[in-house]
């Protein structure tokens, strides 16, 4: 509780929630680049950096995110489905609380809750800025099912869980024998399971998605206490191709210049690299983002562009009236050091003037090699 309501702002400014390929010299070359909106690249380069581009509080952000090996990995049930080569697989990520860290709250919120999947597993992969001695994952009793214990007040807390969903063939319900021993008809009455559902459960909020919304879950809702609950999944094949997640801050320095930086994130919510960049507003009035990728030891991966908007986001009530919040979205295109476009990223960001930090959370994906610059972003794309 004490770290939650007292830790230094100025540490919490970066703990946020939360392939390309490049010939570089082993020994990084550190780049000194000037942002330039204007730019088609905004004045990045496809330089190696140091890893988190030097900067201790964004590195320290890595330990937000809390890897767990889920108690049920190994039992006959769970590893059954795991190895089915026809399951489907997502990775699910759910953050609660205050998105911007806010020195202001004082009340304590009860998150503790569950997450439920009709059919198929579950397994928790992270914690997200749990406090140990108050937030845990209850013990695992039901594969279908997570439970955990979870109190906020200033910042949030949040999990990462992988669900699997084996295939099912229908069931026989009856057979009918119809006609005599010279012209029989067999006639079988087949009966399919329930659509799958995943069902999030807490006090302040709780919501069930389908099997589709799963597959294309890019959700922030805002409570009206100032709480809110951001929900992220990407699905994923063993045949597809590489895709993940990307968190961290979206907001100004103190010359107003908009910055972000953050995490890069493997589909299964694992630090592979950082990012970081520019946004605002170009000379022909565009609301424009720029930015590079490294991986963790700093080299170069690629090069961010796209652009972002306001929007409203969703309070829980079916009304998206916070544009007064500073809520928005963003969606650009990943490229390699050639400035060959090889991917799509987009997410959601919430940045307000009044506080010093924000967030943005987003998915990313990589063309498959006989992709060719697919007209949609293409994240809805099933299993």
């Amino acid at each position: 509780m004490l770290r939650k309501l007292f830790f230094p702002l100025l540490t919490l400014s970066l703990l946020l929630w939360t392939v390309g390929c490049s010939d570089n010299p082993s020994t990084p070359e550190i780049s000194t680049e000037t942002p330039n909106l204007n730019d088609d690249f905004g004045g990045y380069t496809a330089t190696d950096d140091e890893p988190g581009f030097g900067d201790p509080e964004l590195l320290a952000s890595e330990n937000d995110e809390e890897d767990v090996t889920d108690e049920l990995l190994g039992t006959r049930e769970v590893d059954s489905i795991i190895a089915d080569i026809d399951a489907g697989m997502f990775h699910f990520r759910a953050i609660w609380g205050r998105l911007c860290y806010d020195s202001t709250v004082k009340a304590l919120t009860d998150w503790t809750g569950s997450l439920t999947i009709s059919r198929g597993a579950e397994i928790v992969r992270k914690v997200i800025r749990f406090e140990r001695g108050q937030d845990y994952i209850k013990p695992r009793t039901d594969r279908r099912l997570i439970e955990w214990v979870s109190f906020t007040s200033v910042h949030n807390d949040g999990i990462g869980v992988d669900i699997f969903i084996p295939g099912v063939l229908p069931v026989i319900d009856t057979t009918y024998v119809v006609g005599d021993q010279n012209d029989t008809t067999i006639v079988i009455d087949t009966l399919f399971p329930e659509p799958v559902t995943v069902t999030f459960e807490t006090g302040p909020y709780s919501r069930t998605f389908s099997l589709n919304e799963l597959a294309a879950l890019d959700t922030t809702v805002i409570l009206e206490d100032g709480n809110a609950v951001a929900f992220y999944a990407v699905p994923y094949h063993r045949t597809w191709c590489v895709r993940g997640f990307l968190a961290g801050h979206w907001g100004f320095d103190s010359t107003g210049q908009g910055v972000f930086r953050g995490m890069w994130m493997s589909h299964r919510g694992y630090l592979d690299g950082w990012l970081k960049g520019n946004f605002g507003v170009n000379d022909q009035g565009q609301r424009v983002f720029f930015g590079k990728w490294i991986d963790r030891s700093g080299k170069f991966e690629g090069f961010l562009r796209g652009t972002y908007r306001p929007i409203g986001m969703n309070n829980g009530n079916g009304r998206f009236d916070n544009l007064r919040k500073g809520g928005g979205a963003f969606e650009g295109n990943i490229f390699n050091a050639e400035q060959t476009e090889i991917g799509v990223l987009k997410g959601r960001y919430f940045s307000a003037p009044h506080f010093r930090i924000s967030y943005f959370q987003g998915r990313w994906k990589l063309y498959c090699p006989e992709e060719f610059k697919p007209d949609s972003m293409n994240f809805d794309d099933g299993f």
